[in-house]
Order: structure tokens, then C-alpha cells, then sequence
């Protein structure tokens, strides 16, 4: 059996206290305006954007970058000024021989990435980074696998001064297929932190678990459900609690699609003995959306047993079908506790046929449990919605899926940063052959606005598009894409859009949540220090949306920005960067109306 136990391991509580006070991302605080209701609890750091630091050169080979095409290249960045970027790197570029220790920091691919990352130290820019492969699990948990990665940090901070790069993720989605298990990730973790500590290196700088995260959304967002996986499913499994004047409670479930997995039992007792059934009701299956969606059931009993002390929860048999239970509120007289199913702490006993959704090796589980453990100093992992590749899923459910899920983290870890090290819209097909061709759409524009202030608003701390301007040949998922001439032309539509969100919502922004029409999101955010105010209206509907916003701004001038599915934005020839629309003058003290056109994206702001 799989338990959610806390290892609180000897180096724990230091990694736990760097994170908390943010040694190495921390932004600059906001200065805050008058108190605001709304606001939300996170500690920006800002929007950015996965990188390949490589050229292409228009061949498929790697080349050095030119001086022209490196100019446009950080023209580009420069002018997106973003929060933070990702750069992952691949062992053959440093260590083509295979052999520890025995290093070439003087190839194209290395030579790149050092005047990429010079460049972005020069511009303020904080750089998170970690690696491509190394899935032999063997290596992977290797003392020598750490040494290599430690070495790699060494170089960027120590001999070339790198000090912008601020986090080391370990490899790419750990839990993705690589045949690893939880335990590996740790085991290997343990292991950067002795040979970081051996380089002189913080483990402050030690991040993850950078796992995939999409399929959270089966059930959205909670990370910490009890599941009687399929192996354990064709036998009994129950959970009891204990708690003196029981009144009765509530439960959530998750289930995978099948109709026979809504099957469960509760029963009440005054002993722990004797049982008695409780009638219960039940609200209809709503299904969740992910790529195997299941489906959530809320219960509660119609009339509950006086006396009652202990309140038992029973999977009855069902050959080959996955249930969990999400949380357990117990209620009393004097008030109620709720269970959230982390772990068995708060229950009274249970069967041993308990584990986590997918067999305790599921997406959702090495997030959480990172946090629970204290095994690193901030936690970042990867979010794709299903927009794009699943027909008909509404375009509002990762808020409330992330909200979960963050709170979830925050509280487990004590406060500790949440990081999106990949975010966007997930692909159709399999790889090799994603298909990446809704990246060139108007549509993807608004579609990854709306993303962006579902996960401000969520509580994330920043987050990283998938991506700049692409990777493999056919991984063209970029708001430009390298194989193709530098010119404004080839700027892709959503270009203009995370360009704004990524320069006008800079590290240290306070943000805040107002309500939302439906199909609308709004996002209202304080600046840092005195640059203003910055609001974000994406509309989803088909016909203009007015909102009212309410803010302690005093007179301020803006401007719009605007971007629409059915015409073209106003940019620069030149360089086919934004444009303001409009430039207006108001205040918000008292509320002011502003509007977003349909299927559009409306950006105002103070910032230059």
C-alpha cells in the first residue's frame, strides 16, 4: 500500500525555508493600494515562455546564430521583457562522449545557449533550466547522473557568472512514461542536493517536480484523493472515522466513466462494532474534462443514526472499476472537520487496497507529495489544457481545476511557490506527429489570453508558454517558428497577445479577482512599485461584453490594446509588435465601464 507520509527529510526544513523566503525568484514587492477584496494570494513572478536556444540556420542542422538573425531573435525578447524563461538542455551538447566529468562547453549548441543567457542576464531576465532526457532509470538515480547536472550549474553560476539562472528542475516530466516511480524522483533528487552542496551550489536553486499535470483535471484539480485503483477493485475496501457526537457528513467521489463505478456504502456506529446503514443521496454524475474525463458525485446522508461516534466508507466490489474518494466532511453539533484525503491521518483505520488515482504513480500524485515533503524549494510542473485536442470543452475550467490544486500545494508546502513551467494548449495526436497547426490561428491569441488570466487568477506564480519559437522541425508550437524567415510576416497572431500579458504583468504585480460575466475573464492587477494598474478582459462570447471595474486609481491615463479574432491588430510594420488602439484618461475609484469586443482580447494599461 501506498501512504501519503510526510518524510520531512534532514534538509527539508532549510530547502523549505529558502523557498519560503524566495532567495533566487523572489520579485520585488508591490507597494499596494488601498485594500482591494479581491485580491489574490500569490507572489508574482511573472509570465514568459520555453525556449529552444539553438539555429537552425534554415537546414536542420545546428549552427552558431548570426548576428542578424540574434538581433531580431532579442529584439523580440527584449520587447516581451519576460518574467522568467525556460531553457532545457541536452547532455550530448556538454557531454558527447558520455563520460563524467570529460566536457565541451565549446560547441555551437553550448556556445548558443551561453549568449542567449548572457544576453537575458544583461536584461534582468531569471532563466529556470534542467534537462532533456537521461530516462534510463538506472543512470537517472545514479550519484553520477547528479554529478553531471551539478557540473552543468557549476559552469552557468560559478565560471561563467550565470547568476540569473535561478532554478535547476531536474529532467523533463519525470512521470511521463520514463518508467520511474516517485520514489526515483526523490531518490535522484537527494542526490542533486549532495553534489549541489559538493559544487557550492544552493539547494535553494533545486526546483520540481516538473512533472505533466493535464490529467489533474479528471479531477479537477485535487491532488489528493484515496483511490481503490483497478487491481485492488474486485474486494472490499473501506475507511472509518472516529468523532464523538457524529450529525452526519458529506463526501465526494471521483470515478472513471463506467456506470457501475457509482457503488459505495456508508454505515454508522456508537461502538466500532455494531453497524448500522445510512440512506444517502446523491447528485447526478457531472463529468470532468481531460483526456480520460471521470466523473465527480457529491453524497450525503437523508437521515443520520443519534449516537453515532464512528462513520465507515465501503468500495464494495466492482471487477476493474476505479473509484475515489476526493474529501470527507464530518459534522457535530459544534461546527465540522473535513478530511481532504491526503493521507490516513485523520481516520480511524482502513483496508490496505487504498492508493492513489492510476496505482500511486498517477500524474497528480509527485506534485503534492513534493510539497507535502519538503523535497525542494519550489514547485513547478507542467499544465496543458484540452481546448484544442478534446472538441467542446468549455474554455473556463482550468481556473477553478488550478485553484485547487494551488491551494492544495500552498497549503502543503507552507506557502511555497507554484510555478507552470510549461503551459498552453495541448496538442492533437501523439508524438512525433502533434499537430501544431492551431498555433498560426487568430483563435490561439485569445484562447491562450484567456489561459493566462484563468491561472493569474488561480493563485499560480508565474507561468511559461509552450513555446517561443518552436523546437523540432515539427514541433511548431511557437508565436514564431525558427525555421522560417525573421520577419514581422511570420509573427503568429498569439505573439501579440502573450507579448503584452508577459510585459505588462511584470514580476511583484498584485493581482485580483472581480467576479466575471459569463464568457468573460477580467483581470484586475497593481503594478509594482508606481507603474499603475494593468486590466485584462478576454471575451469568449460572440457579442461585445461591458464590464465594470473597480479599482483605487485615482486619475490615470491608459492604453488599449486590442486583439480579435475577425480583423487585424494595429502593430509596428516595422517590427510587427503592438500598437495601443486608443489612449484614454479615467479613474476606477467609483467603477468604470470598459469593453471587450466579441471573441476578443482588450488590454489597458499605465506601463509604457
Amino acid at each position: 500500500m501506498h501512504t501519503r507520509t510526510t518524510l520531512r527529510r534532514a534538509l527539508a526544513a532549510p530547502v523549505a525555508a529558502a523557498a519560503l523566503a524566495g532567495l533566487m525568484l523572489a520579485p520585488t514587492a508591490p507597494i499596494q493600494a488601498a485594500p482591494v477584496d479581491d485580491a489574490v494570494d500569490s507572489n508574482w513572478l511573472g509570465f514568459g515562455y520555453n525556449q529552444d536556444p539553438l539555429y537552425r540556420g534554415g537546414d536542420g542542422n545546428d549552427h552558431e546564430w548570426p548576428k542578424t538573425e540574434f538581433d531580431v531573435l532579442t529584439k523580440r525578447t527584449d520587447y516581451m521583457n519576460p518574467g522568467l524563461v525556460r531553457i532545457m538542455f541536452n547532455r550530448p551538447w556538454f557531454n558527447p562522449t558520455g563520460t563524467i566529468g570529460s566536457y565541451n562547453w565549446d560547441t555551437p549548441q553550448m556556445k548558443n545557449v551561453f549568449r542567449i543567457l548572457e544576453h537575458y542576464k544583461k536584461q534582468g531576465i531569471k532563466v529556470v533550466t534542467g534537462m532533456w532526457g537521461l530516462n534510463n532509470r538506472d543512470f537517472y538515480i545514479s550519484p553520477e547522473a547528479a554529478t553531471l547536472q551539478a557540473d552543468l550549474m557549476r559552469k552557468l553560476r560559478k565560471d561563467k557568472g550565470l547568476t540569473n539562472v535561478v532554478r535547476y528542475n531536474g529532467i523533463n516530466e519525470p512521470n511521463n512514461d520514463k518508467g520511474l516511480k516517485y520514489a526515483d524522483w526523490v531518490t535522484a533528487t537527494a542526490n542533486l542536493r549532495t553534489e549541489f552542496d559538493r559544487a557550492g551550489l544552493g539547494l535553494d536553486l533545486i526546483g520540481g517536480p516538473d512533472t505533466a499535470q493535464a490529467s489533474m483535471a479528471a479531477q479537477e484539480g485535487d491532488l489528493g484523493l484515496m483511490s481503490v485503483p483497478v487491481e485492488n477493485a474486485g474486494t472490499p475496501q473501506n475507511i472509518v472515522w472516529k468523532k464523538a457526537g457524529l450529525t452526519g457528513f458529506s463526501a465526494r467521489f471521483y470515478r472513471t466513466p463506467d456506470a457501475r463505478g457509482t457503488h459505495w456504502t456508508f454505515q454508522a456506529s456508537k461502538n466500532g462494532t455494531d453497524w448500522t446503514d445510512v440512506d444517502v443521496q446523491e447528485t447526478p454524475p457531472v463529468r470532468t474534462y481531460a483526456t480520460k474525463p471521470w466523473y465527480r458525485v457529491d453524497v450525503s446522508p437523508r437521515a443520520f443514526p443519534d449516537g453515532a461516534k464512528f462513520l465507515r466508507l465501503t468500495m464494495p466490489p466492482v471487477q476493474g472499476i476505479e473509484r475515489a474518494v476526493s474529501k470527507v466532511t464530518l459534522f457535530t453539533a459544534s461546527g465540522s472537520t473535513t478530511d481532504p484525503m491526503n493521507d490516513f491521518e485523520q481516520t480511524a483505520s482502513h483496508s490496505s487496497g487504498w492508493t492513489f488515482p492510476g496505482g500511486g504513480t498517477s500524474v497528480s500524485d509527485w506534485w503534492l507529495q513534493s510539497a507535502l515533503d519538503r523535497e525542494v524549494a519550489q514547485y513547478e510542473a507542467h499544465f496543458y489544457v484540452h481546448e484544442v485536442d478534446i472538441p467542446g470543452t468549455p474554455p473556463e475550467y482550468p481556473e477553478a481545476t488550478l485553484t485547487e490544486a494551488v491551494k492544495q500545494l500552498k497549503e502543503a508546502s507552507d506557502g511555497g511557490s507554484v510555478i507552470l513551467g510549461e503551459t498552453g494548449m495541448k496538442a492533437p495526436g501523439d508524438d512525433p506527429n502533434k499537430d501544431y497547426t492551431f498555433a498560426e490561428e487568430p483563435a490561439q491569441a485569445v484562447r491562450m489570453a484567456d489561459l493566462a488570466v484563468q491561472e493569474a487568477r488561480a493563485g499560480v506564480d508565474g507561468a511559461m508558454a509552450w513555446c517561443l519559437d518552436g523546437y523540432a522541425e515539427k514541433t511548431s508550437c511557437g508565436m514564431w517558428d525558427h525555421y522560417e524567415p525573421l520577419d514581422p510576416s511570420t509573427l503568429r497572431p498569439w505573439f501579440y497577445t502573450w507579448s503584452l500579458l508577459c510585459r505588462y504583468l511584470p514580476a511583484g504585480t498584485q493581482m485580483y479577482a472581480p467576479p466575471q460575466p459569463t464568457g468573460v475573464r477580467v483581470l484586475k492587477a497593481k503594478l509594482p512599485g508606481d507603474k499603475g494598474w494593468t486590466f485584462v478582459l478576454v471575451n469568449r462570447n460572440s457579442t461585445t461584453a461591458r464590464v465594470s471595474i473597480t479599482a483605487p486609481t485615482g486619475r490615470i491615463e491608459l492604453d488599449k490594446y486590442v486583439f480579435t479574432e475577425g480583423s487585424a491588430p494595429v502593430v509596428d510594420t516595422a517590427t510587427g509588435f503592438p500598437k495601443a488602439a486608443e489612449h484614454l484618461t479615467a479613474t476606477f475609484d467609483s467603477g468604470k465601464e470598459l469593453s471587450v469586443a466579441p471573441n476578443g482580447v482588450a488590454i489597458f494599461t499605465t506601463a509604457s
